[in-house]
């Protein structure tokens, strides 16, 4: 987040200015009557007039205009503190300004103007400073408000690094005198300036921030802009393990107890937003009941008007990254524990998902989605509030993919018991859920839609048959004769994107295993109808899982990929498909691979992965003897059901892949007999 370029506002495009105290009066810069100086908001006769306009000048927070004649406050600097020390050392009867230090105060402005830095002068203004501050002198508060002005020169701004002022300035922090003069120093001197951001960051100034707003008695509704400005940028790429423990919570009173304006609201929500990147502020934020505070304060963002379109993405960025915040936070036990459904929390989150805001619903479905962990909380959820419902009518308006993201991981949970995958599960879900693959230009919209449906087929054969509709009821319609399937299928022939592909197979073994599972609990005749339908209407339905079996970077995908194509070899259609995808040499060549447990050349070695050269594990070796175990499997059905269909040369080599060692072959010399056969082709 950015400083504040309108104190009155958003920050606005173009560079940002630096922002002063109004200047001193004409007599405070030619006089020995500093102290006596009046606001135009206050009388001559009030007790100390000073601080009255100062407060004032807090209250209206507005650059004074300076005309045209007169300096820049930074450049008569030392003429009005030359005039302020004489001040003070008339009132405390004591010699604070020797005669040549007090010429050379006067000279210093002329000599600023021509570039000249008189160090020494700066060190010794230093002194004094640390004299009036022992002696409590409300002339502090007067010096204090010429330096700030000053602070915005970018010269002295660069000396208080290099003579490393840093920390003494935020020492000023804790003196409520000049406290708000500080404040305003601070914000001068890093504004607009990356070195002094990162000098005041290293010293330690957002723990001091916070003490400042928990121990100093003082109104900080003026000073919101500044202090907010420095509380983001200071927590930002920091280590907050200097903050004290009630960081957290101080911040957050500062949220409920102010009249924020949308800029000020913005940076305190970023703030709060990097405290909550750290553990034990997350627990904090948990276990005093905090989360309610933010979603208020998020829900108030839309209430307030935002100007231009650059303060809107900033908005939309913080809104993201919050919600990416409340989604790991609320992967925890502890904040499951904290927030059960009964809590105003969920009740309010619920209400979200029907939101017009598309990233109150995603926030919604992110913190729901993590709490339906538990089977008791995803049967409530979808049995007695129906918010299955409600999600299917989020994923009806598809104008916001991030919305739909959230809505399609947040239904996955829900869809994890066996008992809500029927109610889940219809024609109606498998439209809309289908309706997303052809959304061509959002893969990972599309890879999680998918993964929604292998939730529901996971175990549950009458999502399968939904999957088996037909496109359309009309016989005489082409959409007849494609189905749900149909569709996915085609995705997989058309998506380049891998994760989305895996999904697609394990998809497809999903419902070999779903159909081999349930065929014990059918009539045989049901079991017959399905997969009947199921290899007439897909012709290509080995694809996918011949894709997991010829890759080498997962070797569970692997695995799974062997255990459905020997599934769906156990049948004469399913044999059929299965010996299809087998006349590619790359699949051909991965079978011969699994069964011999040799390399050929140009096919992998199904010893290693594609990313480790290094000898396998043990559990590596246990995944390859299950895969060997399951290619043998699928060769013996093969032989079984389609042996007579195959060419003599193919049918040779399968029968010796059966053999094993006996056989006096090797794999690539398997491989050459067999790309002979494809050769003569």
């Amino acid at each position: 987040m950015a400083f504040p370029n309108d104190i009155n506002g958003m920050s606005s495009p173009g560079e940002m200015e630096r922002h002063s105290f109004p200047p001193p009066s004409q007599d405070e810069t030619s006089s020995t009557n500093v102290d006596r100086a009046t606001s135009p908001a206050t009388s001559s006769t009030e007790k100390d007039p000073d601080k009255d306009q100062l407060a004032h000048a807090f209250r209206e927070l507005v650059v004074q205009e300076q005309e045209e004649e007169q300096l820049p406050m930074a450049e008569r600097m030392f003429t009005s503190l030359a005039a302020t020390f004489q001040d003070a050392g008339d009132t405390h009867k004591i010699n604070l300004s020797s005669p040549d230090w007090h010429n050379r105060l006067r000279r210093a402005d002329e000599n600023s103007r021509q570039g000249i830095r008189d160090i020494e002068i700066l060190r010794w203004i230093r002194t004094v400073l640390d004299q009036l501050r022992l002696l409590d002198s409300e002339h502090l508060v007067k010096a204090a408000k010429i330096l700030a002005n000053a602070s915005r020169d970018d010269v002295n701004r660069e000396i208080a690094i290099a003579l490393e002022y840093i920390q003494p300035i935020i020492g000023h922090l804790d003196n409520s005198e000049v406290v708000e003069i500080t404040i305003s120093v601070i914000y001068n001197i890093c504004n607009n300036y990356e070195r002094a951001q990162h000098a005041f960051r290293a010293k330690g100034l957002c723990p001091a921030l916070v003490n400042v707003l928990f121990d100093i008695p003082f109104e900080p509704a003026a000073l919101l802009p500044y202090i907010c400005a420095l509380l983001d940028f200071s927590s930002q790429q920091s280590d907050l393990t200097a903050c004290p423990e009630h960081s957290l919570k101080t911040i957050m009173r500062l949220l409920r107890e102010t009249e924020a304006d949308p800029s000020d609201l913005l940076l305190i929500i970023s703030t709060v937003n990097a405290f909550l990147r750290q553990e034990r502020f997350q627990r904090q934020f948990v276990d005093r009941g905090l989360v309610n505070i933010l979603l208020d304060l998020i829900a108030r963002t839309y209430t307030q008007e935002i100007e231009g379109p650059e303060a809107e993405e900033a908005l939309s960025f913080l809104r993201n990254s919050i919600n990416q915040t409340l989604s790991d936070i609320s992967a925890t036990s502890l904040f499951a524990n904290q927030y059960p459904m009964n809590s105003r929390l969920v009740g309010s989150l619920i209400g979200w998902l029907a939101s017009t805001r598309a990233q109150m619903r995603i926030c919604a479905c992110l913190v729901l989605g993590n709490l339906a962990r538990s089977d008791p909380v995803c049967l409530e959820m979808v049995r007695q509030l129906r918010l299955d419902a409600t999600l299917f009518q989020m994923l009806r308006d598809q104008s916001d993919m991030q919305a739909a993201y959230a809505a399609l991981g947040f239904l996955r949970n829900l869809a994890l018991p066996a008992e809500n995958k029927q109610i889940i599960g219809s024609l109606q879900s498998m439209e809309l859920i289908s309706s997303f693959w052809s959304l061509d230009f959002n893969a990972q919209v599309q890879h999680a839609s998918v993964a929604l449906l292998r939730q529901l087929l996971n175990g549950c054969i009458g999502n399968v048959r939904w999957l088996l509709e037909s496109l359309s009821p009309d016989q005489d319609s082409p959409a007849h004769e494609k189905t749900y399937l149909s569709l996915l299928l085609l995705l997989f022939g058309r998506t380049d994107d891998v994760s989305t592909k895996v999904e697609i197979g394990r998809t497809v073994a999903t419902i070999c295993r779903c159909i081999a599972s349930s065929s014990q609990g059918l009539p045989p005749e049901s079991t017959s109808a399905i997969l009947h339908r199921l290899y007439e209407m897909h012709a290509d339905i080995a694809r996918p899982l011949a894709m997991m079996i010829t890759q080498n970077r997962f070797l569970i995908i692997r695995s799974e990929g062997w255990f459905a194509l020997a599934l769906m070899a156990r049948s004469k259609e399913g044999s059929t498909a299965v010996s299809e995808v087998l006349q590619q040499m790359e699949v051909f060549g991965a079978l011969v691979s699994t069964v011999t447990g040799q390399a050929i050349n140009g096919h992998g070695n199904p010893n290693t992965s594609s990313t480790d050269s290094e000898p396998p594990s043990e559990q590596e070796r246990d995944m390859q003897a299950k895969d060997r175990e399951n290619a043998l499997v699928l060769i013996n059905e093969l032989l079984k059901n389609t042996g007579d269909e195959m060419s003599v040369i193919r049918r040779s080599i399968l029968e010796d892949l059966m053999r094993g060692p006996q056989s006096p072959e090797g794999a690539q010399e398997l491989m050459t007999r067999a790309q002979s056969e494809d050769g003569a082709e």
